[in-house]
């Protein structure tokens, strides 16, 4: 396995990617700082999994300015990208796409409830990148939107990602009439969300008495629903999978009734990165997953 050590860009053989809670401390391998892991151990303890093989490539860390004048432009198999919770995400990513022409996946490193430390990735940086190049493996990128049902296309305003309208309507007041004509809680920003056109989610929530998103907003965007019922069975079957790194979002963690099972290493992160239709980009309550199978 490689130590990475200082440098902030190297290519590597063997890598050991590692994840783990908060509170555990010298992950060695590139990885970060994950929500939980799929299955019932107990979160609160100090805990480390590894993929059960190392893969090659080149791993990049540090600000995104600094990845995305270091990355070569060129194609690879795929690349991981762990997000250190410096805001900015949908940008950096969409220019990282571009450049590397690969399928990307990956998510936000959780933040230590105990001492609020954030940028628990490798490097601690803004932003670790593992582009992938391995010629024993298969390598493929997959993501989903379990909030099936499409209930309407709204036009929206906003001042950064504090939204203004929906349709010329107040959006938090809007929003609200939403969840009581659906008939869920005040409080819940899980089960009913808005999403882009291409399906990526935000995950919505009340900051400073406005109508908040966690992800870059659009003009046009999709009113998306996961019926409580149909919440266990759609993320349990995404983690049916062997072979894979699975990244869940912390927030669908939520709406799970019961722990689910993985023979993958399962995570859950803060923000997902998704690729969808050929472009990458930063989305929340979202899944997505890469598979390595040896050729």
């Amino acid at each position: 396995m490689y130590n990475l050590g200082e440098t902030s860009s190297k290519e590597v053989e063997n890598v050991k990617l590692t994840f783990y809670t908060p509170s555990y401390k010298d992950a060695e391998g590139f990885g970060g700082a994950t929500f939980g892991f799929a299955g019932a151990e107990d979160e609160t303890l100090s805990l480390s999994k590894s993929f059960p093989e190392d893969i090659c490539g080149t791993v990049f860390f540090g600000s995104y300015g600094e990845i995305l004048e270091k990355v070569p432009q060129g194609t690879y198999q795929a690349g991981i990208v762990l997000l250190g919770n410096a805001g900015g995400e949908n940008e950096f990513i969409r220019g990282l796409s571009k450049k590397v022409n690969a399928p990307l996946v990956g998510g936000s490193g959780a933040i230590c409830p105990a001492t609020g430390e954030s940028g628990l990735i490798t490097g601690h940086g803004e932003a670790a990148v593992f582009l992938i190049n391995d010629d024993r493996f298969d390598v493929s990128v997959i993501c989903e939107n379990v909030h099936y049902d499409i209930i309407s296309e709204h036009s929206v305003t906003f001042t950064g990602r504090y939204i203004d309208t929906v349709d010329g309507t107040d959006a938090l007041s809007w929003f609200n009439k939403m969840r009581e004509e659906i008939g869920i809680a005040s409080s819940d920003f899980e089960h009913l969300t808005l999403a882009d056109t291409t399906g990526i989610n935000a995950h919505l929530s009340v900051k400073d008495g406005k109508l908040f998103s966690g992800r870059d907003l659009s003009e046009k965007m999709v009113l998306r629903f996961l019926p409580k019922d149909k919440a266990q069975e759609r993320i349990q079957n995404f983690y049916d999978d062997k072979n894979s790194i699975i990244f869940g979002c912390a927030g669908l963690k939520q709406t799970l009734t019961s722990d689910i099972t993985t023979d993958s290493l399962g995570l859950f992160m803060f923000g997902e990165v998704c690729t969808v239709c050929g472009h990458s980009d930063f989305g929340n309550l979202m899944l997505s997953k890469i598979k390595f199978i040896k050729k």
